[in-house]
């Protein structure tokens, strides 16, 4: 638990000293004026990493469902006596 501790306040501490770049942090109207392009590339990064994101957590989250479908009916197939499908038989040679 005391590791914990130091690993949160040690995180929080370096967390007191990050800083973004200007395209990063919430631009100010003087930013907008002299930087629109640096302002709509940080715009359009920050939806592409959200986009990255959901497209990730879609693909995990769909093998997940995938493999619990996949057991339950195992251990429903197996609790019943039923037997599970067979793998289909590779021929020999070539």
């Amino acid at each position: 638990m005391k590791a914990l501790r130091l690993a949160v306040v040690s995180l929080l501490a370096a967390a007191v000293e990050a800083a973004a770049c200007v395209g990063c942090r919430e631009p100010g109207a003087d930013t907008v004026a002299a930087e629109p392009q640096t302002v709509l590339a940080g715009v359009g990064f920050s939806w592409g990493v959200i986009l990255f994101l959901a497209v990730a957590f879609s693909i995990v989250g769909s093998l997940s469902v995938y493999i619990a479908r996949v057991a339950t009916n195992l251990d429903r197939a197996n609790a019943t006596g039923v037997p599970a499908p067979a793998k289909p038989a590779r021929p020999h040679g070539g």
